[in-house]
């Protein structure tokens, strides 16, 4: 964002601020960024913005400043379009503003606002898909994002809407010297035919969560065909793919199916 819209930000907040702290929850966050700790005022704001029940649409304003400015947080001006958005359609002090500012941003982005500024992303036609991986420990994907949440760390990928139909993303922990480590497979059915499909291609990918990144590990494309007319049902990558630890105690995976049947050793990849 230009600069003077950044000074904007800044203004809003210190001049909005105060009026709040009195009559609403996020009070603690609100007087931590006040008083320059960004990373308490999202460990606290980020949340109440985020909650699936009951979001509170004033943590979520602020939460968008923060994410607009890199205040506390890597910046990231689409989160903060998001979180503006869903600011906006509900009513408190600052819903105008919100709504102001998620305007000003759609614009600068541009065509990538369509991807980038989502108000409600959702999974698949129903909620995000949330994936908990241990204790402040999560990923959660939607249609647009994936996000690693690692304690008061985040980590936000934007996805591209792509063709075909994802199954279910499996969760597949696996023990290994006392560590567990979090590895996440995925199966993408995709038809010959949108319209009139006659068979369905399965791809299947392999990622791990390390801390606080999302890391792809291997994508492979055609692991198998089936001839139908529907979307076949939930699919085990078991069948096809073998993920297991070696004799020589690394993390490997089997391709059975596909072009290029093997077998690969996963890097051990390190926290940060």
């Amino acid at each position: 964002m230009r600069a003077g819209s950044r000074a904007l930000f800044v203004c809003a907040w210190i001049l909005w601020a105060a009026p709040v702290l009195a009559q609403s929850s996020p009070e603690d966050g609100i007087r931590a960024a006040l008083g320059g700790d960004y990373r308490a005022a999202i460990r606290i704001l980020r949340p109440l913005a985020d909650n699936p029940e009951r979001p509170d649409p004033v943590a979520q304003f602020f939460v968008g400043i923060l994410y607009e400015a890199g205040a506390g947080v890597r910046r990231d001006a689409g989160r903060a379009c998001g979180l503006f958005l869903r600011s906006s359609a509900s009513e408190h002090p600052f819903s105008q503003q919100a709504a102001a500012f998620a305007a000003l941003i759609a614009q600068q982005l541009g065509e990538q606002a369509r991807i980038l500024c989502v108000a409600n992303e959702r999974w698949q036609g129903g909620p995000p898909l949330s994936v908990v991986l241990d204790s402040d420990h999560q990923i959660v994907f939607t249609d647009t994002s994936i996000t690693v949440t690692y304690g008061d760390e985040e980590m936000r990928a934007t996805v591209r809407p792509q063709e075909g139909v994802w199954d279910q993303i499996q969760y597949t922990p696996i023990e290994l010297k006392g560590v567990r480590r979090h590895f996440l497979q995925w199966c993408r059915w995709t038809p010959d035919s949108v319209a009139d499909p006659s068979s369905w291609t399965l791809d299947w990918g392999l990622s791990e969560v390390v801390g606080g990144r999302w890391i792809p590990i291997a994508w492979e494309k055609s692991v198998t065909t089936v001839k139908r007319s529907t979307r076949p049902e939930s699919f085990d990558p078991a069948q096809l793919v073998h993920l297991q630890v070696n004799a020589t105690g690394e993390v490997e995976f089997t391709v059975l199916g596909g072009p290029s049947p093997r077998t690969e050793a996963v890097q051990r990849q390190a926290k940060r």
